[in-house]
């Protein structure tokens, strides 16, 4: 067992550490490639050329920082409202909002990104169509490479992610404490501010500093939208260096340059949520006793907060899957209209994408790197995980823990150059770049997820089963395996899940990584809808397989969790003991075979209950002792 931990912990630190090394290297040796270059010199060039160019310095901080900051100000916003409505209000479509707002969260990023360039387009944007209709809009009421609408984009593209985090928030906070706030005379602004956020500030800043990183690290939306007015956003910044352009060499070192400096933001960003939520117990509101989460009646409020609600649904789930649909049955773009419905339409495109070897073959390669890189993710996750939930807590223990979480505060445009650079160094002894297995590995440095997951289901078994294993005489690696594994599996099956669907939506990293022969589907959809893919240039199919790659994304998703939760009703089912669980013959349950190791841990527990049951009082009374 201890070679096994040791194991999930160098593959992780190969994962996550060596990458950044290399960038790090790269960033002060060079000016191109840190090895193999005979011209490759240590010194800080790469950071005096970031230096001369300071008016190119300060312009890319600035439109990141207003960029990744406003989207990530506005979506909290949104979700914050739609967390509130959903959580503490009597709004009687709570479930529908809940159901609908996960529906971006399904569609993969870079087909979001194009059905939002699609509603948006100035001649045959259905929502500038809609805008139109209104009086005191101009004749292009949106303009879709405007700063300010890369921003709004941005911000509705990552509405899910912070919703899903703030409603479990809302949700386990008590609201007496709001209620006695009112009643002491204080007004809903008042309770607010000094009540409900500073209750929810640790978690808000959580949820604030990921949604940061995460909007750091995408590059759909500035791609698409941004090679006007988005050029100084980091991400498209960084994919712009490294790409090479006629008569150019890529610039790797001043990329380097340029993601040590964010990744050291990042670091910062990460280590003030860490200080500033060490103490985040102290604001626990949920108790044993006296807890009612409360709900707020909405009264006047409904109907605006309907409209409200009915606004944010139509731009973010119905407009951009219609405009992908009318994008997908019109051979040439043109604005919606009836006529053009009954005279234009064709479907031809989604029979071109069917019959399409390309469409197939870059889809069995995403299913093939999705799965294999949640596989290594969650396995080795899972085992270090175990290793040190398990151990005492000392300096080192911390530290790996620590390490082991760290990839959350790892943009994935950072992520992904860093894989780019150390591939293309180790290319001349193991030459896996560009490769299948190289976009694996880099999927992979996403086991913070995982490993956060297993940490905290692993402190949730008590010890007292592996104590018996192991007084039974089973080694370490038989207990973990034929006691605690069984007990994480739920667990880990659902964190699979999720890294597995959030493999298949991947963009950003292979748009650094993937070749022709490697690409995922997302960029091969991304060629299809690309002006400059030449031959594959082709907006109607890459509407159809963007529209099919989201079916498919969500079928394989909600599939696997279907598969997973009949697995375990059929184990509830074959669960002794239980009535209504038996055969369907009729039968009584079979009890199982003696299992040495589990027969041992339930006498043992059985034992340390009865020894615990009732205890001496410093009075040498006994008294009863609860256990809850």
């Amino acid at each position: 067992m201890t070679a096994a931990m040791i194991v999930a912990g160098v593959v992780i630190f190969l994962l996550l550490a060596v990458p950044l090394i290399v960038q790090v290297i790269t960033a002060f040796r060079g000016p191109f490639l840190p090895f193999g270059v005979a011209s490759a010199q240590w010194g800080v060039s790469n950071f005096v050329t970031l230096w001369e160019l300071r008016e190119d310095f300060w312009s890319v901080l600035g439109a990141t920082g207003a960029f990744v900051g406003g989207s990530t100000l506005l979506s909290l916003l949104m979700a914050f409202g739609l967390a509130w409505v959903t959580v503490r209000t009597d709004f009687p479509f709570r479930r529908v909002i809940g159901v609908l707002v996960i529906v971006p969260y399904i569609i993969p990023p870079i087909v979001k990104a194009q059905a939002y360039l699609l509603m948006v387009s100035p001649e045959t944007g259905v929502l500038n169509q809609l805008l139109r209709l209104l009086p005191w809009t101009g004749d292009v009421p949106i303009d879709p490479y405007a700063f300010g609408t890369l921003i709004l984009i941005q911000a509705l593209t990552n509405v899910t992610f912070p919703y899903l985090m703030i409603v479990p928030i809302l949700t386990n906070m008590d609201g007496s404490l709001e209620e006695s706030a009112r009643a002491s005379g204080a007004s809903w602004g008042e309770t607010l501010r000094r009540v409900t956020l500073p209750m929810l500030w640790p978690g808000l800043l959580g949820v604030a500093v990921l949604t940061f990183i995460l909007g750091l690290g995408s590059l759909e939306v500035p791609l698409l939208f941004g090679q006007e007015s988005g050029r100084s956003i980091f991400a498209l910044k960084l994919w712009t260096l490294i790409s090479s352009n006629a008569g150019e060499l890529p610039q790797y070192g001043l990329a380097a340059a340029w993601g040590l400096v964010f990744l050291v933001i990042t670091t910062i960003a990460f280590a003030v949520y860490l200080r500033a939520t060490r103490n985040a117990e102290r604001r626990a509101s949920v108790s044993g006793k006296g807890f009612r989460p409360t709900t707020m009646k909405l009264g006047a409020w409904r109907i605006p907060v309907a409209i409200g609600v009915a606004i944010f649904i139509l731009l973010t789930a119905v407009l951009p899957l219609f405009a992908l649909f009318w994008a997908a049955i019109t051979p040439y773009p043109i604005a919606f209209s009836f006529t053009a419905l009954v005279e234009q339409t064709q479907f031809g495109s989604f029979a071109a994408v069917l019959a399409d070897g390309e469409f197939w073959a870059s889809l069995g390669r995403t299913l093939v790197i999705a799965g294999g890189s949640a596989t290594i993710a969650c396995v080795a996750a899972t085992v270090l995980a175990y290793g040190i939930a398990r151990s005492t807590s000392t300096w080192w223990t911390r530290a790996v823990d620590l390490f082991a979480s760290s990839s959350v505060a790892i943009p994935a445009t950072i992520a992904g150059f860093a894989m780019f650079l150390l591939f293309m160094v180790i290319n001349p002894v193991i030459p896996i770049a560009g490769t299948v297995l190289a976009l694996v590995i880099a999927y992979s440095y996403r086991v913070s997820i995982a490993y956060r997951a297993s940490y905290s289901a692993t402190l949730q078994i008590r010890t007292e089963l592996e104590e018996a294993a192991l007084t039974s005489g089973a080694s370490r690696l038989a207990t973990f395996r034929r006691v605690i594994a069984p007990l994480l599996l739920p667990t880990v099956l659902a964190v699979w899940i999720q890294v597995f669907i959030l493999g298949t939506n991947e963009f950003t990293l292979p748009a650094f990584l993937a070749t022709p022969e490697s690409r995922p589907l997302s960029m091969y959809v991304y060629a299809m809808i690309n002006p400059r893919s030449a031959q594959l240039y082709a907006p109607d199919q890459g509407a159809a397989m963007a529209l099919v790659f989201t079916l498919l994304v969500f079928l394989i998703g909600y599939g696997l969790q279907w598969a997973v939760s009949l697995r375990a009703i059929g184990r509830a089912k074959r669960r002794p003991g239980l009535p209504g669980l038996g055969s369907r013959s009729g039968k009584p349950p079979v009890a199982p075979a003696p299992d040495t190791i589990s027969i041992a841990a339930q006498e043992h527990q059985e034992h340390r209950a009865r020894t615990k049951l009732r205890t001496p009082d410093a009075a040498g009374s006994e008294r009863s002792v609860s256990r809850s």
